[in-house]
């Protein structure tokens, strides 16, 4: 069944994140990171295909990974900077995986190559729980538009509104600002209808209509949709995305067993530290009495293990009277 899963997130060097570090990882690549001077290499089996977008004109080294990622991080001077901003979706099983590529590849030129960034395409497609691929893709993106005549090729000021439509921006925070005032239905369903213009909700929506196309084109019954579970009118609270923690869901019983084991042992341990001063006394006689409660610990288990169960009476019979 297609799921609908939407995630972006900036890629950023405050959390010790690197955008050729960050693009490596993703297509199970080495690439040598020019300002940590280090390579990255990482083996990724599941990535079923690679590629680069840009815009019309772009020069010929946007197609180098190598060379995309390593400019992008020479035109941030900031130890804190933003470096790239990546999107994951899932995308949807019952689409081949040639069209899962045209998919991919049409809604990242729509949203994002079209707007003057270059967008860098990881389609991945590990073993689900279910033992069948879980097909989604990554897709790592500039956050400065190109220019030939700087010596990175990347323009001195980022694209702000990349990050947010500043005339959307501005209209949404006076709305709220007038909601905090006096609470109306009418300044509520203008805030909903701003906050849907964002960006972030635009891509979502837009990914949404995108996947509902492939999955008609492919004749399958499925729909995804971008809205909230409330928003569908579907009275359930959204599962959260377990990502890593569902494999520490995998090994809880493993985990359980060598807890209970390890609070044994720790038992065991405190009684022999209790007793040892009786040992030290009189070696002879703590062994001999040690051997005496055994003998009866198994003696008692061994009697409640043969003792016939005692019968049970038969349930009492129900009499039905009838009062005429």
């Amino acid at each position: 069944m297609a799921i609908y899963h939407f995630r972006a997130k900036v890629i950023q060097r405050s959390a010790g994140q690197s955008a050729v570090k960050s693009a490596a990882y993703r297509h199970g690549q080495r690439l040598y990171d020019e300002r940590l001077e280090r390579a990255f290499r990482y083996r990724k089996p599941d990535v079923r295909h690679s590629a680069i977008l840009a815009p019309e004109g772009a020069p010929d080294w946007v197609m180098s990974r190598h060379q995309l990622w390593n400019r992008a991080e020479a035109a941030e001077t900031r130890v804190n900077a933003q470096v790239a901003r990546e999107v994951e979706i899932s995308l949807p099983r019952e689409v081949g995986p040639e069209a899962r590529i045209a998919l991919v590849h049409a809604y990242v030129r729509e949203q994002f190559v079209a707007r003057g960034m270059c967008a860098d395409i990881a389609i991945h497609a590990p073993l689900g729980a279910d033992g069948r691929e879980q097909p989604h893709a990554h897709i790592m993106l500039t956050m400065r538009k190109l220019d030939a005549t700087t010596p990175t090729g990347f323009a001195k000021g980022k694209a702000r509104e990349w990050n947010e439509d500043p005339v959307v921006e501005a209209a949404l925070r006076e709305a709220r600002d007038a909601f905090r005032k006096g609470e109306t239905p009418e300044l509520a369903e203008r805030i909903e209808a701003l906050d849907a213009q964002r960006n972030i909700h635009v891509w979502r929506a837009a990914w949404s209509d995108h996947a509902n196309r492939a999955l008609a084109a492919a004749n399958a019954a499925a729909r995804i949709d971008h809205r909230t579970l409330e928003a569908q009118g579907i009275r359930r609270t959204a599962e959260p995305h377990l990502g890593l923690a569902r494999h520490i869901e995998n090994a809880y019983g493993h985990m359980k067993a060598r807890v209970a084991n390890w609070l044994a042992v720790v038992k065991r341990n405190e009684l022999y530290r209790a007793f040892a001063p009786y040992e030290r006394r009189d070696a002879a006689k703590f062994t001999r009495d040690v051997a005496s409660i055994r003998s009866f610990t198994d003696g008692l288990m061994d009697h409640w293990r043969k003792r016939p169960r005692r019968p049970q009476p038969p349930p009492p019979s129900k009499e039905v009277s009838h009062e005429w």
